[in-house]
C-alpha cells in the first residue's frame, strides 16, 4: 500500500542578498552633509543614528535597483514608504527592532570599514532555530527582508564611520479591476 505524504510549509523567512554595480561616487559626502539632521536628536534613543536622506539621483537608482531585485525574485512590485540613512560612529550600534507594519525592509551599505559591525537577524518565531544570524556587510551589498523580522546591528568597533541606507516598502496590491 502506497502512503500519501504531503509537505505543508508554515514558516519560512527569506532574506534577499544582492550586490550593486551602481557608482556611489560622492554619495558619502552627500549623506554626511545631513549628519546633523538626525531623525531623533536624543543620543540615548536607538534612532539617534538615523538621519534624513538627501535627494539624490544615486539614491533614486538604488531604490529602483532594490525594487527590480525584489520583483525579479517574487514577481511583486514594491512601493517606497520611507527611507533614511544610518551614520554609525565608533561604538554605535542599533538595538533589536522590526519595521512592522511595512511589508519589506531593506538596507544598502555605502561605506563599511573593517570591524564596523554586522547586521544580525533574530528569527524568534522558530524556537529550534539559532537566535542570531549575522551577516557581514560590504560596500554596495544590500539586503531585503520581511519587515516583521527582528534585526539589530552590532557595535562599530572601527575608528571610521559606517554609512548605510534603510528603506521600508509596501507590496503593491493589484486593484480588483486588473
Amino acid at each position: 500500500m502506497e502512503k500519501s505524504i504531503e509537505i505543508h510549509p508554515i514558516s519560512q523567512i527569506d532574506i534577499l542578498r544582492g550586490r550593486s554595480e551602481i557608482d556611489l561616487g560622492g554619495l558619502v559626502d552627500q549623506i554626511l552633509e545631513f549628519k546633523t539632521q538626525r531623525l531623533d536628536p536624543n543620543p540615548i534613543n536607538s534612532h539617534y543614528e538615523d538621519t534624513k536622506c538627501p535627494d539624490s539621483p544615486i539614491i533614486d537608482e538604488i531604490v529602483a535597483e532594490l525594487k527590480a531585485a525584489f520583483k525579479g525574485v517574487t514577481e511583486m512590485d514594491l512601493v517606497l514608504m520611507d527611507m533614511w540613512s544610518h551614520i554609525h560612529e565608533k561604538n554605535m550600534s542599533t538595538n533589536q527592532h522590526s519595521h512592522y507594519p511595512a511589508d519589506v525592509s531593506g538596507v544598502f551599505y555605502i561605506k563599511v570599514p573593517e570591524g564596523s559591525g554586522q547586521l544580525v537577524f533574530h528569527p524568534a518565531a522558530n524556537p529550534y532555530h539559532p537566535g542570531r544570524i549575522p551577516f557581514k556587510p560590504e560596500e554596495k551589498l544590500f539586503f531585503l527582508f520581511p519587515s516583521f523580522l527582528d534585526h539589530s546591528v552590532t557595535r562599530n568597533q572601527s575608528d571610521e564611520t559606517r554609512i548605510s541606507l534603510s528603506f521600508n516598502f509596501k507590496i503593491k496590491k493589484e486593484s480588483p479591476n486588473e
